[in-house]
């Protein structure tokens, strides 16, 4: 079990600081990676390897990737490259991550998870389409789960290390539970709300060195709205509260890895078999993690699973 040790030297302005390198590194690298994904575009439709099946594949994906794009994979890339001198600036050790055993209860917590959160929010796109805020895609793709069990099992496993267990253990070992909580709890909400308008762009001819920087100042502007903030933002605290308590609950990952992995499941094929009609914002958005409805969804989820879930040192 973790103990709060609100004695040591804070991690939280350490973190802050970690996230603004990955940002800003991420606006600098954006056009730099889109001149190399042209460069390589031009490179593979003058070349034999653009007619293989690898080639035709790479192709396509550089073909349909706008610049937000290449910004997203240029924060990813830096915040890959910033974890290592992160990690030794901040002492990690083994006392900050939770124990992996015992594997069958483990599995058990895991399975409770994915079936609580893939169900629930599977069951509130039937009642979004019955509503008529969602219609059938014209060839819905109902066995296709390779892409939506990859996205879920990647983000489940990544993000819940990350963002559970290496800074959640960090802000335990700093500060009181309840601080650590909020503040894990917020840099997750605020981590994946930074992004641009769904539909913004810059045109591939128009990107420059800053571009980058027009992306950050799209993202910022975001914060002006109250009624995403509403619709979106509150449903990312939610989810982000509702899996660090279940981690704090069962002092463990495993719950956790299953609830983030169905809420990912769910959302990522419900997507792949409808179309989005309209939105009733503040409660029905473009997609199930969007508005209130999702966000009462995804407590009704947290409530159960601490219940239906051991506690830890049980």
């Amino acid at each position: 079990m973790q103990a709060a040790m609100p004695n040591h030297t804070s991690a939280l302005p350490k973190l802050v600081l970690y996230l603004l390198a990955v940002m800003l590194g991420g606006a600098l690298l954006s056009a730099p990676l889109f001149e190399l994904g042209q460069a390589v575009l031009v490179w593979l439709k003058s070349s034999s390897i653009g007619e293989s099946g690898l080639g035709k594949w790479l192709l396509s994906e550089i073909q349909k990737a706008h610049f937000t794009r290449y910004f997203n994979r240029a924060v990813l890339i830096c915040a890959i490259l910033f974890i290592w001198p992160f990690l030794s600036w901040v002492k990690l050790d083994r006392s900050l991550l939770p124990s992996w055993r015992p594997l069958r209860s483990g599995l058990r917590q895991w399975i409770i998870g994915f079936a609580l959160a893939a169900g629930l929010l599977l069951l509130l796109g039937l009642l979004f389409y019955q509503a008529g805020a969602y219609r059938l895609r014209p060839h819905p793709g109902w066995l296709k789960f390779g892409e939506p069990i990859t996205a879920a099992l990647g983000a489940g496993i990544v993000e819940e290390f990350f963002f559970r267990a290496l800074l959640l253990g960090l802000l335990l070992r700093t500060m009181t539970a309840r601080s650590a909580v909020f503040w894990a709890t917020f840099i997750f909400a605020i981590v994946h709300f930074l992004k641009p308008p769904d539909g913004w762009q810059i045109p591939d001819d128009q990107v420059i060195w800053s571009s980058g920087f027009a992306v950050l100042g799209q993202i910022a502007l975001g914060f002006g709205s109250v009624q995403f903030l509403l619709a979106e933002f509150a449903t990312l605290f939610a989810v982000g509260w509702v899996l660090t308590q279940v981690r704090m609950h069962t002092g463990a990952l495993w719950a956790g890895i299953g609830l983030h992995g169905g809420w990912v499941f769910g959302l990522k094929y419900f997507s792949g078999l409808t179309l989005h009609q309209t939105g009733w914002l503040p409660w029905i958005g473009q997609n199930l993690k969007i508005g209130l409805a999702p966000l009462l969804t995804v407590l009704l989820t947290g409530w159960l699973a601490t219940r239906l879930l051991s506690k830890k040192d049980k």
